[in-house]
C-alpha cells in the first residue's frame, strides 16, 4: 500500500519515517542477512527524515533500530544525540509523554536501566491514561531489554491494565451481599482495566456494574439484538433487571450484537462467548497487556465449549463457585442451533486439501465453498490452501444457522462476495464472527479493514495477508 501511493521515493519527512517503521517490521520478521539488510535500510530511512531537524522521534528510532541490528556503539552514539537535543529545549514540538519515553529509550540504550525505569515512570505519570501509547513504547523498550539479555520484567508494572471476559449465573437472589463481597475480593486481585462480556440477569449485570464503578471501560457482546437479548435473558427474572441492564447498556463504550438472529439458541451464546473472548484477547495484545476470565458458576457447571479453547491456549481463568439454584420455571430452554463457518474460494480446493478437511466443497455460482463446524479448523484449511495459492482470494463467514436452507445460503453468498473482493494472497472474514478468530485461530492475525459494501448491508472486515504473516 505504501508503495502504490507513491511514497516509495518520497524525501518527506513523514514518509520516510513510516518507510522506516515497515522495514523495521520487515526486519523483525526476518532472519540472517534479510533482517540486517531490513534493518540497515530502516536505520537509513529514519537517518534521512531526520536530517538536520531537531526531532527525536526519528533520531532514537535509528539508533534503537541499530543497536537490534549488533551495532551498539552506534545506537549509543544516537541515543546521546537525542539526548543533547532534549536537554537543549531546542526540538520539534511533541507529548510530554512522548519527550519522557524517548528519554527512557535513550538512557536504556546507553546503559543505564535505573534510569530509563525511572523515566518511563515519569512519562507514564503525565498521561496515565494513555494506554495505546503506553504499550507502543514497552513493546519498543522489550526489544532492547532482549537484544541486552536484560530482565523482560522491568516494566510490568507500566503496562496498561488488563482485559477481562466475564460470565457468569443467569438470575441472583434480591440479596447480593455475600456474593458481591466473594466478587469485589476476586476484582481486587484482577485489577481489569477493560471487561468484556453479556448481560444477562444476575451475575453478568451485577460484575457489569463492579467493573464499571472501579472505572474500567464496558465492551457488551451480546448473542441477538438488543431488544431480543433483553426480552429473553433480563426481563423474566424481574423489573430491576431490566432497569439495571438498560443503565449498563447506555454506559458501555461498545455493543457488539450477533445480527440475523431472530431467536437465541445455545449456538449463538457460544459464538458470543467466542467473539468477546477474542475481542479480549486482541485488545490485551494491542496494548501489551494480559487477558483474563472470570466465571462464576455452581460447582455442577460443566466448562462451556468457547472456555475450554481459553483453557487449551494457558489463558488464566478465576473461578468463582457459588452454589445457588435458579427456579426451574425462570429459565428458558434455549434451542440447540448450530455454529457454521463457510470458507468460499475463486479457484478449486486441491483434491488432497478436501480430505484433510473431512467434508467436500460444492461449487455455487462460480465459487467453490467449503463448510466447517470449527473455526480453527476453517482457518488451518484456509492458510495451508493459501500458501499453496498464493494468487487466490478466499472469503470467511462464522454465523449460526438456524434454518439450515434460508441460513446458510445468505452465509454462502457473503462468503462468496468476500472472496471475490479480497485482494491477491488473502482471507477476507466477515464480523461480528470474525471477532471469534483471535480465540480460535492463535498465530493468524487478522486486521480490520474498514467496511464492504454489499446487497446484505455494510459487512465490517478483517483481513489475513499472507504477506504479512510472521
Amino acid at each position: 500500500m505504501f508503495e502504490a501511493a507513491g511514497w516509495l521515493n518520497s524525501d518527506e519527512a513523514d514518509a520516510l519515517s513510516l518507510r522506516g517503521r515497515l522495514l523495521k517490521d520487515r526486519a523483525l520478521r526476518s532472519a540472517g542477512e534479510d533482517r540486517t539488510r531490513y534493518f540497515d535500510e530502516a536505520e537509513a530511512a529514519y537517518m534521512r527524515a531526520a536530517g538536520d531537524r531537531r526531532a527525536t522521534y526519528p533520531l532514537i528510532n535509528a539508533a534503537t533500530i541499530a543497536f537490534l541490528n549488533g551495532k551498539p556503539e552506534r545506537a549509543q552514539m544516537l541515543a546521546q544525540q537525542t539526548l543533547a537535543v532534549l536537554e537543549s529545549g531546542d526540538y520539534e514540538p511533541e507529548t510530554a509523554y512522548w519527550l519522557g519515553a524517548t528519554r527512557a529509550e535513550a538512557l536504556l540504550l546507553l546503559g543505564d536501566i535505573p534510569g530509563g525505569v525511572t523515566a518511563l515512570e515519569a512519562a507514564v505519570a503525565r498521561a496515565p491514561q494513555a494506554w495505546e501509547d503506553h504499550a507502543a513504547t514497552i513493546r519498543q523498550l522489550q526489544l532492547i531489554l532482549q537484544q541486552a539479555n536484560a530482565a523482560n520484567d522491568l516494566f510490568d508494572h507500566l503496562r496498561p491494565p488488563v482485559c477481562l471476559h466475564f460470565s457468569g449465573i443467569i438470575h441472583l437472589p434480591v440479596q447480593e451481599d455475600g456474593i458481591r463481597d466473594v466478587v469485589e475480593a476476586m476484582l481486587d486481585q484482577i485489577r481489569p482495566g477493560f471487561a468484556f462480556g453479556a448481560l444477562a440477569a444476575g451475575s453478568d449485570i451485577l460484575i457489569g456494574e463492579m467493573v464499571l464503578a472501579r472505572g474500567a471501560r464496558l465492551h457488551v457482546v451480546l448473542p441477538g439484538p438488543v431488544d431480543l437479548f433483553r426480552e429473553s435473558s433480563v426481563i423474566p427474572f424481574g423489573d430491576q433487571w431490566a432497569r439495571r441492564f438498560d443503565t449498563l447498556i447506555e454506559a458501555a463504550d461498545a455493543v457488539e450484537t450477533l445480527g440475523g438472529v431472530t431467536r437465541l439458541s445455545d449456538a449463538a451464546v457460544t459464538l458470543a462467548e467466542e467473539m468477546a473472548m477474542g475481542l479480549a484477547i486482541r485488545h490485551a495484545h494491542s496494548l501489551a497487556s494480559k487477558a483474563v476470565a472470570l466465571r462464576l458458576r455452581r460447582s455442577t457447571d460443566q466448562v462451556k465449549a468457547s472456555e475450554a479453547v481459553w483453557r487449551r491456549r494457558g489463558l488464566p481463568v478465576y473461578d468463582l463457585a457459588i452454589d445457588r439454584e435458579s427456579p426451574a420455571s425462570m429459565l428458558a430452554t434455549l434451542d440447540t442451533g448450530r455454529r457454521r463457518a463457510i470458507l468460499a474460494s475463486t479457484e478449486a480446493f486441491p483434491a488432497d486439501l478436501e480430505r484433510t478437511a473431512g467434508n467436500r466443497p460444492r461449487f455455487v455460482q462460480d465459487v467453490w465453498l467449503m463448510d466447517f463446524d470449527d473455526l480453527g479448523h476453517a482457518i488451518e484449511i484456509a492458510t495451508t490452501f493459501l500458501r499453496s495459492a498464493p494468487e487466490n482470494s478466499l472469503g470467511l463467514v462464522y454465523h449460526v444457522v438456524d434454518r439450515k436452507d434460508d441460513d446458510e445460503q445468505e452465509l454462502a453468498e457473503i462468503a462468496s462476495l468476500l472472496a471475490c473482493r479480497a485482494p491477491q494472497g488473502t482471507i477476507c472474514a466477515a464480523a461480528p464472527g470474525a471477532f471469534a478468530l483471535d480465540l480460535c485461530a492463535p498465530g493468524h492475525h487478522f486486521e480490520a479493514a474498514g467496511e464492504l459494501v454489499t446487497q446484505f448491508g455494510d459487512i465490517p472486515i478483517r483481513l489475513f495477508s499472507l504477506s504479512g504473516a510472521a
